[in-house]
């Protein structure tokens, strides 16, 4: 089971280093604003271990302070969609818990790899993946490791 784990990264990898997005499928400034106004800034976010990958210790994670959750908010509207089909595992379930007390839910994966890119998936629809660029995605790694150790 562990080796699956870690062909499936593996494979979340090169799928995701070979497949690009426009900037036409990317938020403009105007609609992330847009969003933010109608759902209000998150009040807590949560990141729940996939505890069916064995690939490498994982530890759940809540973010309630206003500068790590503007980091994981700034790291969903840079997300740029993913052309193709989806085949992946996700490491952690994220739940966002908005001001008016909707909760949104995507499945993300960033692996250990500062080289690699970061998957966000809006658990609505499944079918469509979103790249979380490489900046962004190591800030994220970093605010996890500053939570759990």
């Amino acid at each position: 089971m562990r080796h699956f784990g870690k062909l499936m990264i593996l494979i979340l990898a090169v799928f995701m280093t070979g497949c690009g997005a426009s900037d036409s499928n990317r938020l403009n400034g105007k609609e992330a604003q847009r969003l933010e106004q109608e759902e209000g800034v998150p009040s807590l976010i949560t990141l729940s271990c996939n505890r069916k990958l064995d690939s490498r210790p994982c530890r759940d994670v809540a973010f309630d302070r206003s500068d790590e959750i503007r980091i994981v908010t700034e790291a969903i509207l840079k997300a740029e969609r993913m052309q193709g089909i989806l085949d992946y595992a996700a490491e952690y379930t994220m739940s966002i818990t908005n001001a008016d007390g909707s909760v949104t839910v995507y499945d993300l994966s960033l692996g250990s790899d500062p080289k690699m890119q970061g998957l966000l998936v809006n658990q609505k629809d499944t079918t469509i993946g979103y790249t979380i660029p490489l900046v962004e995605a190591n800030r994220l790694r970093q605010i996890i490791q500053r939570r759990i150790d």
